[in-house]
């Protein structure tokens, strides 16, 4: 890791560590926690990081109503009132229930949310094929949270499995989040920072910022919301001539993710190396699972042609 990117992730850090705590009057309260499976790309290794992502809007709460209470006497108290009369009132059809669990806002590429203390995800990836081969390869994954994002920092931690037969191959990964006010959220991280048995999985740290956008003021309504992350790191972040070369760079990550209903995100982002194009969706209501099947490598700057990827992860809050 070069001295900018050291630079860059101190910074952030450090910004981390001395923001000011928020009020609860100015955090963003969550009604909906997002479940999240975040594939992590390497030249020859889909190696996957569990992490939730996607906070929701606060809890609108109707306020009470303006005026005198009603009252259930059935004579009247006063020469004014009217004496009360049952009515048979038609029964209402109460709304469809919210989705518990947010999609993802990234495929591959980190976004600056993460899990906090009380979540805990299991997960799998799978692509069609690994770079410069036709071998299907596939990773499990299991991640959980320590601190508070809102009140003070959280720390994900994402334990990956690369070797599903024998569990001899993984690797262990690290990322401190923060999440700020006006729906901001930094984090930075270390990707396969320890790893065991034989992986092709190099060390990679980054630092990535990410901006919620309210397009709407309910997440029920089409498009409600937009999500945009940038990044910068080293390792697998970098291009892939500089990787070849073995270059001592950093490279740029992004992504662009628009709620366009309740249970599904689009997804478009550059992975430092190429574009992926993805679609996260919820599928059920009540059950925290998330699927976000993409395609990677569109370009052609990276690899031998695009490739099929698919996450799943499963969110179990306590």
């Amino acid at each position: 890791m070069n001295l900018v990117s050291k630079a860059i992730v101190s910074s952030i850090a450090i910004a981390l560590l001395l923001t000011p705590k928020t009020s609860l009057a100015q955090e963003s309260n969550p009604d909906e926690v997002g479940a999240a499976l975040e594939l992590t790309l390497t030249t020859n290794q889909l190696t996957e990081v569990l992490a939730p992502i996607a906070q929701a809007p606060e809890v609108q709460v109707n306020p009470e109503p303006s005026g005198v209470a009603p009252s259930l006497e059935t004579e009247p108290s006063k020469p004014e009132e009217t004496p009360f009369q049952p009515q048979n009132l038609p029964l209402e059809r109460s709304e469809p229930g919210r989705y518990g669990t947010a999609p993802n806002i990234t495929v591959i590429t980190p976004s600056a949310y993460g899990k906090s203390w009380g979540n805990i995800s299991v997960g799998a990836g799978l692509q069609e094929r690994t770079r410069f081969t036709n071998e299907a390869d596939g990773v499990f994954g299991v991640g959980f949270g320590l601190g508070d994002a809102q009140k003070a920092i959280g720390l994900d931690v994402g334990v990956s499995v690369t070797d599903l037969d024998t569990a001899e191959d993984g690797t262990l990964s690290f990322k401190l989040h923060r999440q700020l006010p006006n729906d901001f959220a930094v984090a930075v991280g270390v990707l396969n920072a320890i790893d065991w048995g034989l992986t092709d999985s190099g060390t990679s740290f980054y630092a990535v910022v990410t901006k919620r956008f309210r397009l709407q003021n309910r997440v029920d309504r089409p498009f409600s919301q937009l999500y945009i992350s940038a990044g910068i790191g080293s390792g697998q972040f970098r291009s892939e001539s500089n990787i070849n070369e073995d270059v001592d760079s950093v490279g740029f990550f992004g992504s662009v993710a628009v709620r366009v209903a309740e249970p599904v995100n689009l997804i478009a982002e550059w992975t430092g190396q190429d574009l992926t194009l993805g679609l996260s969706v919820v599928p059920f209501r009540d059950i925290p699972l998330v699927i976000t099947p993409g395609v990677t490598d569109i370009t052609g700057k990276a690899g031998d042609g695009s490739r099929f990827i698919l996450g799943v992860g499963y969110l179990i809050s306590f």
